[in-house]
């Protein structure tokens, strides 16, 4: 794995978690969508079950402040900083190495659903 930093966000409250969702869900929906769509979907630390969905909200909200020097357009990087990114923001927040072929799945619906710019 990448490496297993501490997370930038330490959100301790349902009311801080909602709060920082709705800030970025307005501010990169495109990218907070399709982060949110393509982990549940790929789920690479297998924790998706029936009834249990944002399993990665934690995740998507890194990997976002970690493209900050892309400003969150993912459009702009390749499959391989996509990856970078991905695995970067599940080492933060999960601390154990993820399913590579779900992170492989999970890497390649981001980086199809992007427009590339």
């Amino acid at each position: 794995m990448v490496n297993y930093r501490q997370p930038f966000w330490t959100l301790e409250s349902a009311d801080e978690i909602h709060f920082v969702r709705q800030i970025l869900k307005h501010r990169f929906p495109e990218t907070y969508s399709l982060l949110t769509d393509a982990l549940e979907h790929a789920d690479p630390l297998e924790v998706v079950y029936p009834g249990n969905s944002d399993e990665y909200g934690d995740v998507v909200r890194e990997i976002i402040v970690i493209a900050d020097r892309v400003n969150g357009d993912l459009g702009v990087l390749s499959r391989k900083e996509i990856e970078a990114l991905v695995k970067v923001g599940l080492s933060r927040c999960f601390g154990e190495e993820p399913d590579a072929g779900r992170v492989d799945k999970a890497v390649d619906l981001v980086h199809r659903g992007m427009p590339r710019r």
